[in-house]
């Protein structure tokens, strides 16, 4: 019997996802939700979905599971409408915009039985899940520095969502979710959150950040920014030699370079759309009556929410 989805959004990444789900033998989306029923129309004859409704009528059908694709500011109203209709969700990054919503929507979702996952999709991905293994192996030793900086130069002016607080805009909801998620994905929860500093736009929303994570003997930096194109990188410095994954959120390659000079690259050579892993996370977990993924647990969620508290508390 086939694993039914449907899609809560319909924009860009909500199109990844739909042929993501194409992919995978024994899955297909039955419908697509939105607030505009052209959006919807739109959306279904291009990716070939048999429905186009509201977000309540792809909801009633019950699914095998949901995908939220809408703006950040819908996240969280939208994974309790969910769980309200005992439809598993898989919910796109940030989750949730604060610790108090992740922590009550997960209690409910525990609550209800009803699985609750956020989609960071990068944990999924072949490259970081190669390089956490050499990590993980020792090759670089003991980790003593590592950085991980994501940011490119979002657009401005009009109604861009990246910069209008009201639809959940904002470095830290965009960007550093992948930062923070990624170094709990290498090095594990950390001693300390350290030196949160935050410059805001004119719009209200955080634009640039800095944060630095404690480790026992070592210090993480996560650099965040709608700004400007930053030099995207993943970097694990250790005893022995360094780890380094340009463009860590959707890398499909690596390199290891030890100290006496010794280069090795891997190489992706399989992945032609990341989202299908987490989706497939998603179906073994709903069928193996799990209420939340090993790979991407409640708790990750709700650490990185608390630093998206601190950061909204430095303004």
């Amino acid at each position: 019997m086939k694993f039914r989805w449907v899609i809560l959004g319909a924009g860009i990444i909500a199109e990844k996802f739909a042929d993501a789900v194409r992919r995978i033998d024994g899955c297909e989306v039955i419908a697509v939700g939105s607030r505009s029923p052209e959006r919807a129309a739109a959306f279904a004859e291009k990716n070939g979905i048999p429905l186009a409704c509201s977000y309540e009528e792809a909801l009633a059908l019950k699914p095998d599971a949901a995908y939220i694709a809408a703006t950040t500011d819908l996240h969280a109203p939208l994974t309790r409408l969910c769980i309200d209709h005992g439809v598993p969700v898989l919910c796109e990054k940030a989750m949730f915009t604060s610790s108090a919503e992740a922590e009550e929507l997960f209690a409910l979702a525990k609550e209800k039985g009803v699985f609750a996952m956020e989609a960071m999709w990068s944990r999924f991905l072949p490259t970081n899940i190669e390089m956490k293994k050499a990590l993980d192996a020792g090759v670089i030793g003991d980790v003593r520095y590592a950085e991980f900086a994501i940011g490119w130069q979002a657009p401005q002016g009009g109604r861009t969502r990246f910069y209008d607080k009201a639809l959940g805009g904002g470095a830290s909801y965009d960007v550093l979710v992948y930062c923070y998620e990624l170094a709990e994905f290498y090095l594990g929860v950390p001693e300390a959150v350290e030196n949160v500093t935050v410059c805001w736009a004119d719009t209200g929303v955080d634009e640039t950040e800095t944060i630095t994570l404690r480790y026992p003997g070592c210090l993480v930096t996560l650099s965040a920014s709608l700004a400007v194109n930053l030099e995207e990188r993943a970097v694990l410095v250790g005893t022995r030699g360094t780890l380094r994954m340009p463009k860590p959120h959707f890398s499909g390659a690596y390199t290891l370079t030890l100290n006496d000079g010794t280069q090795t690259a891997w190489q992706d050579e399989v992945t032609e759309n990341g989202f299908v892993y987490e989706a497939e996370e998603v179906v073994r977990c709903v069928r193996a009556g799990l209420l939340e993924s090993p790979v991407v647990p409640h708790a990750l969620t709700i650490r990185c929410a608390k630093i998206f508290d601190r950061i909204n508390a430095a303004k």
